[in-house]
C-alpha cells in the first residue's frame, strides 16, 4: 500500500486520537464535568495528569497536519489548495492547543483558532465541490460548517467543553465524508 492511500485515512485516524484522547483524560480525571469545564481544563497547567490530554493534542495535531499535506498533493484546483492549507493552519493551532496548555498566554488564542479555521477549511472544501457540480457533498460540506458556526454562537451552551464536543462531532462526520471524495 503506497504512503499516499494510507495518508487518504489520517483525517479519520486524527479524530480517532482525539476522541481517545478525550475519553482518557475524562476517565482518569473525575472531577471534569462536561457541563461545567472546557475541554482544556484537562490538561490544564499544574494537574498531574495533564501530559495525557496535551500530548494526545499534539499527536492528532501532526497526525492532521499530515492528512492536510496529503490534501494539497491530492487538491485538483486552487479552492481545494486553499481549503487545504487552511486545514494544515487549523492542524498547527491543535498542536500548540497541546503545546501550550490552559494557563499559558497563547493558549486560548490556538485553541479558537483551531476550530475557527477549521469550520472555515469545511466551508471551503464545500464550496469548492459545489463548483464541482457535486451538490451532495459540497452541500453538506457547507452545511457542517453553518450548523458549527450557527450552532456554536445562537445555542445556549451549559459549557465551552460541550460546544467543543459538538464542534468535534460535526468535524468527524466531515472527515468521514471527505473518504467519498480525497
Amino acid at each position: 500500500m503506497n504512503s499516499q492511500r494510507v495518508l487518504r485515512y489520517f483525517g479519520v485516524l486524527a479524530l480517532a486520537v482525539g476522541w481517545l484522547t478525550i475519553i482518557i483524560s475524562v476517565s482518569i480525571n473525575p472531577w471534569f464535568s462536561l457541563a461545567r469545564n472546557a475541554l482544556s481544563d484537562l490538561g490544564a497547567v499544574g494537574r498531574e495528569t495533564a501530559w495525557v490530554f496535551n500530548s494526545g493534542l499534539m499527536v492528532a495535531g501532526i497526525i492532521a497536519a499530515l492528512y492536510s499535506i496529503y490534501l494539497i498533493g491530492v487538491a485538483r484546483d486552487k479552492l481545494e489548495v486553499l481549503a487545504s492549507t487552511i486545514f494544515l493552519a487549523s492542524s498547527i493551532h491543535l498542536i500548540l492547543t497541546g503545546a501550550f496548555p490552559e494557563g499559558t498566554y497563547p493558549h486560548l488564542f490556538a485553541s479558537y483558532w483551531f476550530f475557527i479555521s477549521a469550520g472555515i477549511a469545511v466551508l471551503l472544501f464545500g464550496a469548492a465541490l459545489l463548483a464541482k457540480r457535486d451538490l451532495s457533498l459540497g452541500g453538506s460540506f457547507i452545511l457542517i460548517s453553518v450548523i458549527g458556526f450557527t450552532g456554536a454562537v445562537f445555542v445556549p451552551w451549559p459549557s465551552i467543553g460541550s460546544v467543543e464536543v459538538f464542534a468535534i462531532i460535526l468535524l468527524s462526520i466531515w472527515a468521514t465524508l471527505m473518504l467519498k471524495r480525497f
